[in-house]
């Protein structure tokens, strides 16, 4: 998945032909030279994806990481409309992929997670599990608990206890997913920006290294990735979404 130009001016031919940098609609003619984005929205948008700076580490490697962000177990009907939607996910089949990779993660349900963990265990997999409390469930008609967190497995590319990788907490507290309306590829379930940063500082990932995302969706994952560690960005106490 490549990253969505935001910086670029290069790639932007003619003053006739900007792009906003984040809902990649045409820039009007009047629009000032050096203007990045089309509305104040988009502007605002951009910014919260990439709030958060990070120190990047020297790795004596470069490694391979995955993530994967499947329809979860039973609710694969929610992405009918989807161009990229096949079904059900055989997650037997994605864990021997994702096998494949140095580090990777791999979101689901707090239902389908004793499932997961069950196919881990009869794989040895040294998994670990993380959570991610959003602080608030959705309404629903019939259910009587209402789930307020997601687990995500994963396994790490890099040891804590190497030199220069951060150190990070299994929890992920209060950070709320909601659909942006400012992004055109937006999709029900789309992780926030400060979700994906939570997920690169849990996988240890360092310079150089690459992520594939196993199921892009918005794309909102992979430009994350990108601005990662970005000497752009400024260095923040915290992280918004």
């Amino acid at each position: 998945m490549s990253r969505v130009d935001v910086d670029d001016p290069s790639r932007q031919t003619s003053r006739d032909d900007r792009r906003c940098g984040w809902c990649r609609a045409q820039l009007e003619v009047m629009a000032r030279r050096d203007a990045r984005w089309c509305s104040k929205s988009c502007r605002q948008a951009a910014h919260r994806a990439k709030f958060r700076g990070v120190a990047w580490i020297r790795a004596t490697a470069s490694l391979r990481l995955a993530y994967a962000d499947p329809p979860y177990p039973g609710k694969a009907a929610l992405y009918r409309g989807h161009p990229d939607y096949a079904g059900e996910v055989d997650h037997a089949a994605l864990l021997s992929r994702l096998q494949q990779y140095d580090g990777w993660a791999l979101s689901t349900s707090a239902a389908a997670l004793p499932s997961v963990l069950a196919e881990c265990v009869a794989r040895a997999l040294p998994i670990r599990v993380a959570a991610w409390c959003k602080g608030r469930a959705r309404p629903h008609a019939t259910a009587r608990v209402l789930s307020a967190w997601e687990p995500v497995v994963w396994i790490p590319a890099r040891q804590v206890a190497s030199a220069g990788v951060r150190q990070v907490t299994d929890a992920l507290v209060g950070v709320v997913s909601r659909r942006r309306a400012t992004l055109p590829s937006a999709v029900i379930g789309m992780k926030p920006p400060a979700f994906c940063y939570w997920l690169f500082d849990l996988l240890a990932a360092a310079p150089g290294d690459s992520l594939d995302d196993l199921y892009p969706g918005s794309g909102m994952v992979s430009w994350c990735f990108a601005e990662y560690g970005s000497p752009r960005t400024e260095l923040h106490g915290g992280v918004k979404s």
